[in-house]
Order: C-alpha cells, then sequence, then structure tokens
C-alpha cells in the first residue's frame, strides 16, 4: 500500500511540484500554456488556402471540377475566408478562428516545420514532442524541470485525455485527467467518506520520524497533501461554460471544456497537453462546404473547440496561449483517391491576448508560387518557420525563460526569434 501510494502521488504531485522549494522570478505566474496537437498530419494546404496563386488549383483542381481545392473568397458555397491582404485564405470551416483573426489574437504559421522530416506519423512527433529527434525526454517536461512554477500550485501540469503526450514525460511525472467531474479516490458513494477516513488515519498512524525506511516516509509526507490537492480538484464540480461559449458535442470539444473549466478555477496550471487526431487523409479528403467531408469535419471540431475555449475564459486568455501544431503537412498536388499524402511543412496557429496577430512565413517566406521547381522534392511545401523557434518564442515571451533556462529546455539550440508576440 505504502509504495503503491507512493508512485500515485508522485505521478499526481511531483515533488518539484508540490512544495515549490526553489525561488524564481515571478514571470510564469499566472501563465498557461496549452498545446494542440493535431495528430496525423493536418493538410496546411487546404487549412490555409494560397487561393492568389493559380498553381494552386493547377496542383488541386476547384471542388466544382471535382477536386480538392478550396474555392477562391466570394465563389459561393464552400469558398475560403480571406486573410485580407495576405493572398490567404482560412478553410470555411475553420470559420470560429476567423474572427480571432481579424482581432488580432491569431498567428497562423503557414509553413511550420523542421528540415530532416522523415514522414513519419511516430518519428516526426516524436522529434517535435522530444524537441530533437535524439531526446526521450520531452521538451515541455524539460520546462517544468528548468523554470520552478512561480509559486504553489495544486496541479502545474497535466496531460488532458487518456494518455501522457511524450511533450510531458520525463523526469517530472506529469497526470493524465479524463473528467474533472468525477476526479476521485472512489466513485462509490459513502465508500469514498469512508476511504478518505481511512487514509487520513493511516497517515496520522505512521509518522516519519518513526521509521527509516524511506518509501514510508515519502507516504508520510506525500500523502496528506495528495489528498489536499485531490479534495481542491474535486471541489471545482463540473465545468460550467462561461461568456456564452459553445463547445463541440465531441471528444474535444469535452476536453477542452474541462480544461478552461481548470484554468479558471485558480489551481495553477501552467502547462496542458491536448490531442485531436483524425488528420491523415490519403483518400477522400474533400474540400470546403460539407462538415462530412474528412478534413472539413475535423477542422469543424477544432476550430469549434478553441474559439468556445477562448470565449469561455475571456479576459482569462490574456494570460493563457494556445498553440496547435502536427507533425507533417500533406503533398502539394492532390492524389488519385481525392486525398492527399505524407508531405513536410503545415499550417500551426497560436491564439492569446498576448499574441500579435498575423501570418507568419518566415525569412524565407511562402514560395512565389508552388510549382514543382519551387517545393521540396518538387512535392512538398518546405519548412520557412522553424518549429523549435515556434517553441522558444512561447518560452521567453510568454513564460519569461533566461537564457540559461531556455538552453535547458532546447539545449544547443540558437533561437531566431519569430516575433509572434505583441
Amino acid at each position: 500500500m505504502g509504495l503503491a501510494a507512493t508512485a500515485f502521488a508522485a505521478n499526481m504531485f511531483p515533488l518539484e511540484v508540490l512544495f515549490q522549494s526553489r525561488a524564481h522570478a515571478a514571470s510564469n505566474a499566472g501563465k498557461t500554456l496549452v498545446v494542440v496537437f493535431q495528430r496525423g498530419g493536418n493538410d496546411g494546404l487546404n487549412t490555409i488556402v494560397p487561393y492568389s496563386d493559380p498553381q494552386y488549383y493547377v496542383m488541386r483542381p476547384r471542388s466544382t471540377n471535382g477536386g480538392i481545392g478550396i474555392l477562391p473568397p466570394g465563389s459561393g458555397d464552400g469558398s475560403g475566408l480571406d486573410l485580407a491582404g495576405t493572398g490567404f485564405a482560412m478553410h470555411p470551416s475553420i470559420l470560429p478562428l476567423h474572427g480571432l483573426y481579424t482581432s488580432n489574437r491569431l498567428a497562423i504559421l503557414p509553413a511550420a516545420g523542421f528540415a530532416g522530416s522523415t514522414q513519419s506519423h511516430f518519428t516526426d512527433q516524436d522529434t517535435i514532442e522530444h524537441g530533437f529527434p535524439d531526446r526521450r525526454d520531452g521538451w515541455l517536461n524539460r520546462y517544468l524541470a528548468a523554470v520552478p512554477a512561480a509559486g504553489a500550485s495544486t496541479i502545474r501540469a497535466a496531460a488532458i485525455g487518456d494518455d501522457v503526450a511524450k511533450s510531458l514525460r520525463g523526469t517530472v511525472l506529469v497526470p493524465s485527467l479524463t473528467d474533472v467531474s468525477s476526479f476521485s479516490f472512489a466513485r462509490l458513494g459513502s465508500s469514498k467518506a469512508a476511504l478518505e477516513a481511512n487514509l487520513r488515519a493511516m497517515y496520522a498512524q505512521d509518522p516519519a520520524s518513526s521509521t527509516t525506511n524511506p518509501a514510508r516516509a515519502a507516504v508520510h509526507a506525500l500523502g496528506p497533501e495528495l489528498m489536499n490537492r485531490v479534495a481542491a480538484i474535486e471541489g471545482i464540480g463540473a465545468a460550467a461554460p462561461q461568456n456564452g461559449a459553445t463547445y463541440p458535442n465531441t471528444t474535444f470539444g469535452r476536453e477542452m471544456r474541462d480544461l478552461a473549466h481548470i484554468i479558471r478555477s485558480g489551481l495553477g496550471l501552467e502547462v496542458a497537453t491536448v490531442d485531436i487526431g483524425g488528420w491523415d487523409t490519403h483518400d477522400d479528403q474533400g474540400a470546403g462546404g460539407a462538415a462530412a467531408n474528412r478534413q472539413a469535419g475535423r477542422l469543424a471540431d477544432f476550430s469549434g473547440g478553441i474559439r468556445a475555449f477562448v470565449d469561455d475564459l475571456g479576459p482569462l486568455m490574456n494570460n493563457v496561449v494556445v498553440m496547435t501544431c502536427t507533425e507533417f503537412g500533406r503533398t502539394v498536388r492532390q492524389n488519385a483517391s481525392g486525398g492527399t499524402d505524407h508531405g513536410k511543412a503545415s499550417a500551426w496557429f497560436l491564439v492569446g491576448g498576448s499574441i500579435k496577430g498575423g501570418v507568419y512565413s518566415g525569412a524565407a517566406g511562402w514560395p512565389n508560387s508552388i510549382t514543382e521547381a519551387n517545393l521540396d522534392e518538387g512535392r512538398y511545401i518546405r519548412p520557412t518557420v522553424e518549429f523549435r523557434d515556434v517553441f522558444a518564442d512561447v518560452l521567453v515571451k510568454h513564460f519569461g525563460a533566461s537564457t540559461s533556462e531556455l538552453g535547458a529546455v532546447l539545449p544547443g539550440h540558437v533561437h531566431a526569434p519569430v516575433g509572434l508576440f505583441a
């Protein structure tokens, strides 16, 4: 029982998070980062559409001609949503994000990624989540280890869902949370109170000073504090969205709803991850205008969940950043099955009150035309914004990481600021 309790306590609340023994300049105080991973490789070219380039419609004929090309803005049902003055349009299914762009709270990176993509789902996901292809600890976990919390928190980091994302795995153990409303030691009515009473009595009868066994001492130290923190999480109750926020009735929608509730409840959550799958559109990808289309449906869920989260938190979004990522994009030319195959760069987004809205194409810029001569291997969009620079912008500008702290999280990386923050 003692070792099991110790393991559970360590996974829920590691010592570094529990006791906050190290002092730290409070630049990360009250700040939260939410990382949404689109697993499967989202097609960035139909998410942020270069409709002003005629070559786009050579590679992807218009949907009215049987292709998957998103119609130019103003062309009727299924038309893209214009990003004025950029030559790009949004896929019509991400209409919920368009208002965030026009209000300068959404940064769009149409070609984020990294040189050396293997175009393997698992390998490229690992590279992004670890920060490097040869690391086995997550970049967010290294942040938690390198940068102390600004103050006490009930739960500093969490993976929302069934599994802990690899970005959060490492020396600091992080919990996964699937349903905050039912978070408890027991779900059996009166037996819950009995279990809590018995556990507290057990800890009270086993003072650390009575034994030299480190495991028993750890249980005594962590047990009561763990129970207090579980009670605090239980105490926030079921989510009740505010400000008229309406979440999609989907797994992703419910997870974003619960996450907003945790943040609003003041438990000190600093880092969270959420996954949304279904982006590997090798066939029947579809274009715009019908949520039943494979990509359109996923984008509607994705954008609806993020917009509801932003609306729900209201002014709290001044201290929250949502960053979306995906392991790679898709081939520029559609395939014979009405889909796209594994590519390289793809579209990433950042949302928040501190974000400087706009389209960011990096120093190299978006190609003048997506002809084969301008593509990687004649097939793929090259990355124009290195993903580690995006991470570094967030670490420095949002969390206030020092040079040494940044080096601990992204060792050896030379940061070329993207300029994502106002």
